[in-house]
């Protein structure tokens, strides 16, 4: 990969298009779009923010390969990282932390269907795909972060001899259009003040940009917000999704088996997730729990759910003796088709999980973000060979007549069944929706109510006590956090923004006992005491961009940020 340079020769590079994010979205666009261009000289780059490919990226993860048949139908002659296929799926209802009933497979199949899918590490997936976009000579950057999103005029407004029809027209429809990104300086300390190894931003233009960072995107916030591209949506939605990677005894292992858990730890306290199993090769085994955003006890902290979860006997047996070699967290976007923005806008596209393009009815993700990047592609490419520039790409049209908007269609109502009817009810309406249905029904349930405006207060709350570790099934999160290879350049600015510095103390503590000390996975946020006064701190060196803090502050007041190029976690297998 290419690492940005320290002594750029030039501060403007200009590329056809940009993208930005090498997940599995981003890289497929890039490898799309590089096949396409055949002999036409497009020129194609991918801005990545960690300095690894699939450093920051973190999935279960279940992988459908049906969009990788299309970027590559040799795939399976090559040395794709996609070899371990599924043998057994099982799903259980979670009773108490004693017991469980193993729901049937007729029920199971229409939710949960693994059919020739595969357990992978999605990190390692990426390499590969960066992989073949470098063959086909796409550019790709390591290391950088991006700070803002470059906007341009429209002509018309540059007319000398504009009516005032014509600029009133402009003006309330949006003049601007998206031109390329801007790069975040590097080496400037809290004070604003560059050190020695200060690195200059750099300005990417680009005739056309494709945002792929992920769930709650950065850019892609601000881009949905600029050009109101949810104004017919529905609230989006989320999950926090907590993963580990265990190496465990060899007779404890079943390559290839899956098991789903429902129920408890979340039902006690109201909430509703799912837990998750999936035997790797090599003795390993991912486990994780994935935990709704819209839950309403304060208390609740999905880190310490996990936790407990791991002590159920159908959990204890399989990791007992085993070894835990990595951790993370990321936000899970899972709204569905309701919750999905209009995805074009002027001079690009939105894809993959920073749109949310998960099929939350079986929590598989990359096949639809791979396909939503190369429907971008393809219609960016059109816009290109028309010689059109910073248009808005006819996406839409193309992606509604694709498998993945029947795919979402058919799955619209997932989430919204429920969080409607609650997680058992939910589970039924959404097996007879697809059962019987299809995923056909003539109605889309609403489900509009964000997920930050969820929470109760304290004095209509139960609180909840978890107990201590016993550090081996079950950890603190500071021996968590250390698996992830957290690294920050010290003394940078702070990439988590608190807009009002008063609210923890004075509202939120009040009403909610402070929730981020326990939304967030990593024990970025604490409060202490100073002379008998409360103090919030933010500890920004621990983030793991996650971004439920961007998600779940009920104020709305913390905001994730990009920090400096390569900070933050360093995933090797997850």
């Amino acid at each position: 990969m290419k690492q940005e340079s320290n002594n750029h020769t030039s501060q403007i590079q200009q590329y056809d298009v940009v993208i930005i994010g090498a997940g599995p979205a981003g890289l497929a666009a890039a490898c799309r779009l590089a096949q396409l261009r055949k002999d036409n000289p497009i020129s194609i780059c991918v801005l990545e923010k960690s300095n690894t490919i699939g450093g920051h990226i973190i999935s279960g993860a279940l992988f459908e390969t049906r969009a990788l048949d299309e970027l590559f139908p040799d795939w399976q002659q090559t040395d794709c990282p996609v070899t371990t296929a599924i043998t057994d799926t099982t799903t259980h209802w979670l009773i108490n932390e004693k017991h469980a009933l193993p729901l049937p497979q007729s029920v199971t199949q229409q939710t949960l269907d693994t059919h020739s899918c595969y357990v992978i590490s999605l990190g390692l997936f990426c390499r590969w795909l960066a992989k073949q976009a470098l063959q086909l000579n796409v550019d790709i950057f390591t290391g950088v972060s991006i700070d803002t999103i470059i906007y341009g005029t429209h002509p018309i407004c540059d007319k000398k001899n504009i009516s005032i029809d014509e600029l009133v027209t402009y003006e309330k429809n949006g003049t601007k259009y998206v031109a390329g990104v801007k790069t975040k300086a590097s080496g400037m300390n809290k004070h604003g003040k560059s050190s020695d190894d200060y690195k200059e931003s750099v300005n990417f233009h680009a005739r056309y940009t494709i945002l792929a960072e992920g769930s709650r995107g950065y850019l892609g916030k601000e881009v949905i917000h600029r050009f109101k591209l949810n104004q017919h949506s529905q609230s989006q939605h989320y999950a926090l999704g907590i993963k580990e990677i265990w190496r465990i005894p060899q007779q404890q292992h079943q390559i290839g088996k899956v098991v789903n858990t429902l129920g408890w730890p979340l039902n006690e306290s109201h909430s509703t997730g799912s837990g998750f199993m999936y035997h790797l090769n090599d003795n390993k085994i991912a486990v994780g729990l994935i935990t709704d955003l819209d839950y309403h006890n304060p208390y609740m902290s999905p880190f310490h759910e996990f936790q407990r979860l791991k002590h159920h006997p159908l959990w204890s047996s399989v990791l007992q003796g085993g070894t835990r070699i990595s951790y993370g967290a990321h936000a899970i976007t899972k709204g569905g088709l309701a919750s999905l923005p209009k995805q074009a806008f002027p001079g690009g596209v939105i894809v993959g999980c920073d749109a949310g393009t998960l099929n939350n009815n079986n929590i598989k993700g990359c096949h639809t973000a791979m396909k939503s990047g190369m429907l971008a592609a393809a219609t960016i490419y059109t816009e290109l060979t028309n010689n059109e520039s910073y248009t808005e790409p006819l996406y839409q049209t193309l992606f509604e007549s694709s498998w993945l908007y029947t795919e979402l269609s058919q799955t619209r109502n997932t989430a919204a069944n429920t969080h409607h009817f609650g997680q058992i009810p939910g589970y039924i309406a959404n097996y007879i929706e697809q059962q019987y249905f299809d995923g056909e029904l003539p109605w889309t349930l609403p489900h509009s109510i964000p997920d930050r405006t969820a929470l109760l207060t304290t004095t209509q709350t139960q609180p909840i006590y978890y107990q201590k570790p016993d550090g081996k099934l079950s950890f603190d999160i500071a021996s968590s956090v250390a698996l992830a290879n957290i690294s920050y350049r010290k003394n940078q600015v702070s990439h988590l923004l608190l807009h009002n510095s008063n609210l923890p103390i004075e509202q939120h503590f009040n009403y909610f006992n402070e929730p981020s000390l326990r939304y967030c996975p990593a024990g970025v946020f604490t409060i202490t005491e100073q002379k008998n006064k409360k103090i919030f701190k933010i500890d920004a060196s621990k983030c793991l961009h996650c971004k439920v803090c961007d998600i779940k502050d009920p104020s709305i007041n913390i905001s994730w940020v990009p920090p400096e190029g390569g900070s933050g976690p360093n995933y090797s297998d997850m």
